[in-house]
């Protein structure tokens, strides 16, 4: 037993417990840190910071790259003036999103495609025969730890004549259909692990419903729960470096026929544990639990955890993490028992009530946690009232 546990007293680690684990000692406080980087009116949810490296020194804002040698490099708009950022690779090195093409036989439309740096990017092609879907032809939603292999979405025909599929492409075999479960319904690969031998998901049920799936060492498709279990896994959201790990949303237990039945719950699944649901949070809604959790990054022992819980989808976030000791907690209410006084008081208490204002900092939507579980960056409404990067660092 350490130290700390002999200073405490039985109520003061009773206390501790129901508070959700052990306070870290006055030397090891959590860090709350404003990144300056903004990205308009606190509205409809926006990432001011989209993605980080594995060692969290690395961060990808939706305009530029701050590097871990301190340079900022701005991304530039290729020649038809429109792109998106969707992931940074594990080592810092590529940026995945997808641009506005113009040209060619299918243009105009959305492609996946990798950024070279300034304005030129590399786009990443389509399956054979395919054509957009009104402007959406494929999407890049990931890449491998060392940028070799990039996963997302991508139509299988024009005008929405049939459906889309998860894509994987790599500069040696160029984008390959992953295909789905079901014949005739759609896939889509949502994260692919550091080391690129698995890529997490959804495929389709019969009926349309995102089931979380996964492929393992260039298999096939396999949903984590099947089709018509009791218990069911929503759509797989992120998965660990070596990817032993999945956490996602959409956790549904329909044994449990009562009001409390787990619905709409983040979930972890591995090997080891099989399929777990993380719990729900109350989000700013005084004691009302009435949302859907996202469960968007793991650490890569899967102690820790971070998502968002939205109100049915329609706009408005409320950060959480969840960690393996104390389960599952308002992010800022998290920060806010294990800071210090000051910081402590520039962040809102998240338990108050129904849409009760707030003129501090407020967590909507963590992006990327390192994979030592120490850091986590997200986009939060600051005391303007716009969205603002933030960098939390754990002991």
């Amino acid at each position: 037993m350490n130290r700390l546990m002999t200073r405490l007293t039985l109520a003061a680690l009773a206390t501790a417990v129901a508070l959700g684990g052990i306070a870290p000692s006055a030397a090891q406080t959590v860090q709350f840190t404003p990144l300056g980087v903004e990205c308009g009116p606190a509205f409809f949810p926006r990432l001011c910071v989209v993605d980080m490296s594995g060692d969290g020194q690395t961060l990808l804002f939706q305009d530029r790259l701050w590097t871990a040698d301190g340079q900022v490099l701005m991304i530039g708009a290729p020649p038809s003036g429109y792109y998106e950022v969707t992931a940074l690779s594990d080592d810092g090195s590529t940026v995945v999103g997808n641009i506005y093409v113009t040209d060619g036989p299918l243009a105009p439309h959305l492609e996946a495609a990798i950024w070279l740096g300034g304005s030129d990017w590399r786009s990443l092609g389509y399956l054979p025969g395919s054509g957009p879907c009104g402007d959406n032809l494929t999407s890049a939603f990931d890449v491998s730890g060392d940028g070799s292999k990039v996963v997302g979405l991508a139509w299988l025909e024009p005008d929405c004549a049939t459906t889309a599929h998860g894509f994987q492409w790599t500069e040696e075999t160029g984008m390959e259909d992953l295909g789905a479960i079901v014949d005739g319904r759609a896939s889509r690969g949502n994260a692919i692990s550091a080391d690129g031998n698995v890529i997490a998901g959804w495929s389709d049920a019969p009926f349309g419903t995102r089931l979380g799936a996964q492929i393992r060492n260039g298999g096939a498709w396999e949903w984590i729960t099947p089709d018509g279990e009791p218990i069911q896994a929503g759509e797989a959201l992120a998965v660990n470096s070596d990817g032993s790990i999945l956490v996602g949303g959409g956790y549904f237990d329909n044994s449990v026929m009562s009001p409390g039945a787990p619905a709409y719950e983040p979930w972890l699944w591995s090997e080891a544990t099989g399929l777990i649901h993380l719990g729900g949070v109350k989000g700013l809604r005084g004691a009302v639990i009435d949302g859907q959790h996202y469960a968007n990054d793991v650490s890569d022992d899967g102690s820790v955890v971070i998502g968002f819980d939205t109100l049915f989808n329609l706009g408005e976030r409320w950060a959480f993490i969840w960690t393996k000791t104390g389960g599952i907690r308002m992010l800022q209410d998290y920060v806010r028992q294990f800071t210090d006084a000051a910081t402590k008081a520039k962040i809102c208490t998240a338990q108050r009530g129904p849409y009760q204002p707030c003129s501090k900092w407020d967590f909507a939507t963590p992006s990327a946690i390192s994979n030592d579980g120490k850091i986590i960056v997200g986009t939060g409404r600051n005391p303007a009232g716009n969205w603002e990067a933030f960098k939390i660092t754990l002991p």
